[in-house]
């Protein structure tokens, strides 16, 4: 075969086009290699998914909590990620919490870890060699949502009032503790009946009761003491007031009367303001409200009833529904029901939860959760007769009966809701929601 020799000029231009080429080349090459410390990767660890962006990181090192509380914390099996159950320590210095090395030393700087849904999500890793250590701890923190899932719901042959919209209650229940189902303004509700004694939640350092989950999934409670928990006794109010100062019309078995506030909204208002509005307020619903049911009921011998008489006193017949939700539900703005009158969102209990609870038109009961040997005030109207105006009381022996008049002074005990999400935990693990291990608001 015959070599032909290449000319001066057609050797240098095909040099430049070899040279040309192995640039560019190299050029791809190279931003591949650096592209691949820059592209966020993931590798599935068995029960969580682990966002890195390093290829060369490898290696997790996961630590469990042995017990709550416990300083001990063991390997977990194939450096597996819990899915659930446990809370990730921060990147720190302590010998517990989660860290990074890179070759071998710890070096935290400018890395952060995430840990939601049983995923551990790194950023700001960037070098080779980088290995982190996860801690875990055992979370007990749940939200309410999670809290009503922790309680059996019982049926009616177990001695719950039949589900529907106004079953018929027509006896007291004590001792037995009963979780029912019923139906209010915004779904299925559950309350607790007779004498519950794991229905206890702190805030700050108030106690209170549930008295139910709301439809919205909100949990509605009634206070039971300061500083500790209250079953009978002033020690369950927080002080005792008249409903309204004037007792002379109908009218004033109303909440609010027009832009007029009764009386013990007054004082519940100030203490709500005083005790719970700066630290606790954002955990509030407010939407959910308070019913105080005005509506005109039966009319009889110069007698105006209102509907909560007729309900609990003639047909003992509850409902957790509140009539005229427009005008009778008592709720603060940005609600999509009820008047949204409220500035600040506290209330009463109704007479139809204290039936349902427990408790029965005229007749005494000590053995349900909301008796406390010491009268005090529902927000539901009784009647107007002789001039005066009456709602209905809790009365000391546990009886649902009118009061003499709005102007008498008795028992305040709030009512509060706290939002689903709300988080609680317990100082222990055995015999949670107790009055001596009650859920705590985080």
């Amino acid at each position: 075969m015959k070599l032909e020799k290449l000319s001066k000029g057609r050797f240098i231009k095909a040099s430049i086009i070899v040279l040309v080429v192995i640039s560019i080349f190299g050029v791809i090459f190279i931003n591949r290699s650096k592209a691949k410390y820059r592209v966020t990767q993931s590798i599935q660890i068995v029960n969580g998914e682990v966002n890195y962006t390093n290829p060369d990181f490898s290696m997790l090192g996961v630590k469990l909590q042995s017990a709550k509380g416990s300083s001990d914390y063991v390997s977990a099996s194939n450096n597996e990620v819990p899915a659930s159950g446990y809370k990730l320590k921060p990147l720190g210095d302590s010998a517990t919490d989660s860290y990074c090395t890179i070759n071998g030393e710890k070096d935290n700087t400018g890395i952060s870890i995430t840990y939601e849904n049983g995923t551990v999500t790194f950023k700001g890793i960037k070098k080779q060699g980088t290995r982190c250590y996860l801690f875990f701890d055992l979370q007990t923190d749940q939200t309410g949502t999670e809290l009503l899932g922790k309680y059996t719901v019982n049926s009616t042959s177990e001695g719950c009032p039949n589900y529907e919209d106004a079953p018929s209650v027509t006896s007291v229940k004590s001792s037995k503790s009963l979780l029912c189902k019923g139906k209010d303004d915004f779904g299925d509700t559950y309350y607790f009946r007779g004498n519950p004694t794991n229905n206890w939640v702190k805030i700050g350092n108030f106690y209170w009761r549930i008295i139910r989950f709301n439809g919205n999934g909100s949990i509605r409670l009634i206070y039971s003491g300061n500083g500790k928990a209250e079953t009978s006794g002033t020690g369950t109010q927080i002080s005792t007031s008249a409903y309204h100062s004037q007792d002379n019309s109908a009218n004033y078995v109303k909440y609010m009367n027009g832009s007029t506030d009764s009386t013990i909204k007054g004082v519940l208002d100030s203490w709500y303001n005083t005790n719970l509005k700066s630290t606790y307020g954002s955990k509030m619903d407010g939407s959910v409200g308070f019913c105080n049911d005005a509506d005109n009921g039966t009319y009889s011998g110069g007698t105006q009833y209102f509907k909560p008489y007729d309900r609990i006193a003639t047909n003992k017949k509850p409902t957790f529904k509140c009539g005229t939700p427009t005008t009778n539900l008592f709720t603060t703005s940005g609600g999509t029901k009820g008047n949204q009158k409220l500035t600040n969102p506290i209330g009463l209990i109704t007479i139809d939860e204290v039936s349902f609870a427990g408790g029965l038109y005229d007749t005494a009961n000590s053995g349900y959760y909301l008796y406390t040997n010491s009268a005090y005030w529902t927000m539901s109207p009784c009647y107007f007769n002789g001039g005066r105006a009456r709602v209905f009381i809790v009365g000391s022996n546990g009886t649902l009966y009118p009061s003499n008049y709005v102007g008498d002074t008795l028992g305040v005990r709030p009512v509060i809701n706290l939002k689903a999400d709300t988080l609680f935990k317990t100082a222990s693990e055995v015999d949670k929601g107790t009055a001596d291990n009650p859920y705590i608001v985080q």
